[in-house]
């Protein structure tokens, strides 16, 4: 006879993973699966948190774990109440299980956060072992944030009758509060459902594979790219919407970035027919200055131009019109500088290939070596050209110049010293300038920095011909007594310095009273004058020396007359035989020829006469002189008294 006992149990469904619950010999347990894992049995010891994503199905089931060895015969008046939180879960569904055919949920109340069944009722043998009562199917909310969310009993509020033979008691456990825990992460889906070009999907697309190749015509300019991801959390980036296209290969890639931020690329390589020219050649190209021979397959050239050229005009045209010049190039002014001038024309063809021309221009360099400006301490220095020689003075206490100088070409360079040292006198100081092509030329500037003047104002010696004045340097004035008849005295000296200056004033036209002045001037400008005070005096001429003046005037009259005498009797003679020669002449021709006597040789004869008869009495003049010689000379009275010189021989002569 089976005995039957009313053994009210507890049944505490625990939701947390691994924790146990035994109500007298009576275990409970639970287990936890979530959609696509195996259950799995969970205890107190090994308890841990499940991670679960967006959108997963949660399976919790209720177990009955019965070990107690007694068979039961069912129970009764049972309750279960769970809650969760329902910004995180939804329970979409419960259902009885799948032990206890015979099992009732006969009162059940459900709201967004809570369940609760009543009556939980089973009206047969209670199998030792694990017998699920209810499972309860949850669903993780699309748009729930990440983070912990919990399912957990109500403490206190739940309780089963369970039916057996030998004990009828009712048994209750009561402020039982557990959970269990679902951390919820991110999604690491990162591919694509669905890639589309043009609204026409790629036809060997695969959401595992990640390369393709696609080929349109030559006219399609740009494409429309769709791509779908399998996660509406992850996001899709890259070349997608509408894209443009080159011509040949278009290398798109679509990269697709999970919830969690792993990353998935899709790569899409779009080739474009390309039927454009492919002609980047030019057709002409000319230049304003300079020799070229042009050849359209030959991209580089050398020209040389004179330095005066300083620009130059290249004119070229295009073989082709639909390629184009990277810079327009059809006539372009060239700004050259002196040296090379790399010059480069790029035209692009239709298809985009690029041919670049070289023009290499070397404008010879500049021979200009001349100074435009040329400053001392400041000081301009007019320049001339072609003028390379320059003086210039500074006094005695400026030691050192600073020179400035700047070239007319800007490209020449100029060779100076920061300070130029002088010494006293003269300095020459070369400025070398180096003209763009190498040409230099000197420019010599003679710097004279003058000595200390000198202050010396004094005479060595001072001397006057013919007298004697006792000179001292310390004397300035001398009295010096001359003959009345001197003019002018003859006066030397000698000076302590070889740089003073010495004029002499007042020595003409000498009178009794006048005064010679001697002017002594030192290098600095100081004077030193000494003074001669003249007296003219009267000198008696000696008897002796008047008797020789008269003899000599005598011997000169004497002479005179001699002279003149010879000189008359050589005319007389020269005249004498001009008319003896006449005379022969005309008797000559008397003999000779009858011819009568003109009117000229009458002239000529009677002229011939005058001349005779005008020396025949100049002769009879000179004989009635040498019968009676008579000199008449003015009276000279000798008084014995003469002006004297001081120079006896000087009166004299």
């Amino acid at each position: 006879m089976k005995r039957i006992k009313n053994i009210c149990i507890m049944l505490v469904f625990l939701f947390t993973l691994g924790i146990t619950y035994n109500v007298k010999a009576d275990t409970i347990k639970y287990y936890l699966s979530t959609k696509g894992l195996d259950y799995n049995y969970v205890s107190k010891e090994n308890a841990k948190d499940v991670s679960v994503k967006r959108g997963d199905t949660i399976l919790v089931s209720a177990i009955l774990d019965y070990s107690d060895g007694e068979e039961a015969y069912g129970f009764d008046k049972g309750k279960l109440t769970i809650r969760w939180d329902d910004k995180y879960l939804n329970l979409i569904e419960y259902t009885k299980g799948s032990s206890l055919s015979s099992m009732q949920l006969n009162s059940v109340n459900k709201t967004s956060d809570k369940i609760v069944i009543n009556n939980l009722s089973a009206n047969e043998v209670i199998k030792s072992g694990k017998n699920i009562l209810v499972e309860f199917k949850f669903q993780v909310l699309e748009n729930s944030n990440t983070g912990s969310t919990k399912i957990y009993q109500m403490d206190g509020e739940d309780s089963i009758n369970l039916i057996k033979t030998s004990d009828t008691s009712n048994i209750r456990v009561d402020s039982l509060y557990t959970e269990v825990k679902y951390n919820v992460s991110k999604s690491t889906e990162n591919r694509l459902s669905s890639l589309k070009i043009n609204g026409n999907a790629i036809s060997d697309f695969n959401e595992n594979t990640s390369t393709y190749s696609v080929k349109v015509d030559s006219n399609i300019e740009k494409i429309n790219i769709e791509a779908i991801s399998k996660d509406k959390k992850a996001i899709v980036s890259g070349n997608i919407g509408e894209v443009r296209l080159n011509y040949g290969v278009n290398k798109l890639s679509i990269t697709v970035t999970s919830e969690s931020g792993t990353k998935n690329t899709y790569n899409v390589n779009v080739t474009r027919e390309d039927t454009r020219s492919s002609v980047n050649t030019l057709k002409t190209l000319t230049l304003s200055s300079g020799d070229i021979i042009f050849k359209p397959e030959v991209t580089e050239y050398t020209v040389n131009v004179e330095n005066e050229i300083d620009e130059i005009t290249i004119t070229t045209s295009l073989t082709d019109p639909k390629s184009k010049y990277v810079e327009d190039y059809s006539k372009k002014l060239v700004k050259l500088d002196p040296g090379s001038n790399k010059i480069q024309i790029k035209v692009v063809s239709e298809k985009g290939e690029e041919r670049v021309y070289t023009i290499n221009i070397n404008r010879a360099l500049s021979t200009n070596n001349s100074l435009k400006s040329l400053k001392i301490d400041g000081k301009k220095i007019d320049l001339v050209d072609n003028e390379y020689t320059y003086n210039y003075e500074v006094e005695n206490e400026v030691d050192s110049i600073v020179i400035t100088a700047v070239a007319n070409d800007d490209k020449a360079t100029v060779e100076l010293k920061d300070k130029y040292e002088l010494e006293v006198g003269e300095n020459e100081i070369n400025i070398l300038v180096t003209a763009a092509s190498g040409d230099k030329a000197s420019y010599i500037i003679n710097v004279n920095r003058k000595k200390i003047l000198s202050k010396d104002s004094l005479l060595k010696s001072l001397t006057i011909k013919d007298y004697d004045i006792n000179f001292k340097q310390n004397v300035t004035s001398y009295d010096l007594q001359i003959n009345k008849d001197v003019e002018t005295l003859d006066i030397t000296y000698e000076v302590e310095d070889a740089n003073a200056k010495v004029e002499i004033e007042g020595n003409k036209d000498l009178i009794n009273g006048s005064i010679i002045k001697i002017n002594v001037k030192a290098e600095d400008g100081t004077y030193t004058r000494h003074f001669i005070n003249i007296e003219k005096i009267s000198s008696r001429i000696s008897p002796i020396i008047i008797i020789i003046l008269i003899l000599m005037l005598l011997l000169g009259a004497c002479l005179g007359l001699l002279f003149f005498r010879k000189k008359k009797a050589k005319e007389k003679r020269l005249v004498k035989e001009e008319v003896n020669d006449s005379q022969e002449v005309q008797e000559e021709t008397t003999n000779n020829e009858e011819v009568s006597v003109t009117h000229e040789e009458a002239s000529d004869t009677k002229e011939i006469q005058e001349k005779v008869q005008e020396q025949n009495e100049e002769t009879q003049d000179e004989q009635n002189e040498e019968e009676s010689p008579k000199i008449e000379r003015g009276a000279h009275e000798y008084t014995g008294e003469h002006e004297y010189t001081g120079d006896n021989e000087k009166d004299i002569e």
